[in-house]
Order: C-alpha cells, then structure tokens, then sequence
C-alpha cells in the first residue's frame, strides 16, 4: 500500500509540475493583450477566454500538489498546542469533510464533463474555443485530489 501511494504522490508532483507552467503561458498571453490593446489600440478577443481555461486547470491541479507537498493553511497556533488523540480527531474530520466536498465535485462535475464532452460544447464568440476537454478535466483533476487526500491522511503525521 505504501508504494501504492509513493506512485501517487510521484504522479501528483509531476503534474503539479508540468502544471504550474500554464502561470507563464497565462502571463504571457496577458502581457500580449496589454501590449495589443494599449500600444496598438487592438485588444483581442480570445485571451480572456484562453487564460481562463488555463487558469482552470492550474487550479485543480495545485491543490493536489498543495496537498501532498503539505503546503495547505492550517491554523498552528492552535493545532500545535493538541493533544496527539485530538490532532487523529482533527484529520478525520477534515478528511470526511474534503470527501464530501470532493466526492459531489466529482459527481456533478462528472456529469457536467459527460454533457459537455458529448455536445462538444464550445464557447460563444468569435473565438469558438472547444470547452470540453476543460470541464472534463474537472472530474479527472477531483479523481487525483481525492486520491492524494487519501494517500496524505493515510501517512502518520510527524
């Protein structure tokens, strides 16, 4: 089982990593639509929608990489100060409750993912951007969230 969740956490890492490269791409989009709209006086039409969907998918996937590199906030000013049976209290209850959150994020972005895959919707504008790889990223991203909190709360906190 622990090599089970060493893969895991090899995984959520390198996609965290790989990730966290959209930032750049979303920087420089912007900075391209600053320079167009302010300097040219030609503002375009598609980075918002593009930073956006990469912005997204960033997002889901940090927080499994927060998460397993334990970069979460909690309060320690508190925590520190509990006893080692309330701290066990504290993580199970703070698992049942990402569960839940996770687990209906899961199921309704699922089947949000599913329509959306099978209309191929697309966004509306000129720049008729496909939105469905997105939000069928959405469920994939809570499958790998859920994955690492499972992996995370089943080590001994040190």
């Amino acid at each position: 089982m622990k090599r089970i969740g060493e893969k895991i956490e090899i995984f959520i890492d390198r996609v965290g990593r790989l990730a966290s490269y959209l930032i750049l791409f979303i920087l420089a989009f912007i900075t391209f639509e600053v320079v167009s709209r302010y300097a040219f006086n030609s503002p375009t039409n598609w980075v918002w929608l593009v930073c956006k969907q990469f912005f997204g998918v960033f997002v889901i996937i940090a927080g499994s990489y927060t998460l397993i590199h334990k970069q979460h906030i909690r309060i320690e000013v508190f925590y520190d100060h509990f006893p080692p049976a309330m701290k066990t209290v504290i993580r199970w209850l703070t698992l049942l409750a990402a569960l839940c959150f996770l687990g209906s994020l899961l199921w309704k972005g699922g089947a949000m993912g599913l329509d959306a895959w099978e209309t191929k919707e697309k966004a509306i504008g000129v720049l008729r951007l496909p939105l469905y790889p997105l939000k069928m990223f959405i469920p994939v991203g809570t499958a790998l969230y859920i994955l690492g909190c499972l992996v995370f709360f089943s080590r001994k906190e040190k």
